[in-house]
Formats: structure tokens, C-alpha cells, sequence
């Protein structure tokens, strides 16, 4: 299990793309995660078969990901706001999506309602 702690040091360590698509490690999703989710690559586009077609998920550029980790049981596709983490042993995808912060506008009208 991928703890919060993990998933927050994964977004720090990785907050940047690399400066080439080839410099993530792309062979550790056709080396380590289950070939029921169906992964392959064409013209710059990750498309994850186990997914469905309607979700934003099941299509990924390149260019788009940050870092590629494996860990234990998963393989996670790490970019700026999301992570994918992909099953070595059966075809299940979770999906992390990053709370957005509040602004500083936000946080300032949020402490002037009080005292009103």
C-alpha cells in the first residue's frame, strides 16, 4: 500500500518533466506491469488498454510524465497534478489526483467572514 506520505514525496521529488521523453524509464511498464492492461505506445501517446476509452487516463502523452517508478506491487506514472498507479499483478489502475491549494485570496476572504 502507497502511503500519503509516499505520494507527496513522489509529487516533490518528480514536480519537473525531464528534458527528454528518453530519459524515463518507459521499458519498467512493459517489463514489470501486468500485460492485462493492455500498454502500448504510439506516436508519442501512452494508451492504457485497460482503461476506458471515454476517461482522460486511458490516453497519456509523453511529454506529460514526470517520472516513471516502480514499486512492490505497482508501477507509478508520475505528472504534475496526478499519478498512475499500475498493478504488477493484475490489471487494476488507482488514480491519485492532487488537492488543489487554496489561494491566498481565498484564505483572505475565508478569515474577514469570521470577523464580520
Amino acid at each position: 500500500m502507497i502511503s500519503t506520505n509516499v505520494i507527496q514525496t513522489l509529487y516533490r521529488k518528480f514536480s519537473r518533466r525531464p528534458a527528454s521523453v528518453d530519459a524515463l524509464d518507459i521499458h519498467l511498464l512493459f517489463e514489470a506491469v501486468h500485460t492485462s492492461n493492455m500498454i502500448h505506445i504510439k506516436d508519442g501517446v501512452l494508451y492504457i488498454g485497460s482503461i476506458h476509452s471515454d476517461s482522460p487516463f486511458h490516453s497519456i502523452c509523453l511529454n506529460h510524465i514526470h517520472a516513471i517508478v516502480e514499486f512492490e506491487e505497482t508501477v507509478a506514472l508520475v505528472m504534475h497534478s496526478t499519478i498512475l498507479f499500475l498493478s504488477k499483478v493484475n490489471n487494476d489502475v488507482r488514480v491519485h489526483i492532487k488537492p488543489m491549494k487554496e489561494s491566498i485570496w481565498s484564505r483572505i476572504r475565508e478569515k474577514l467572514s469570521f470577523v464580520a
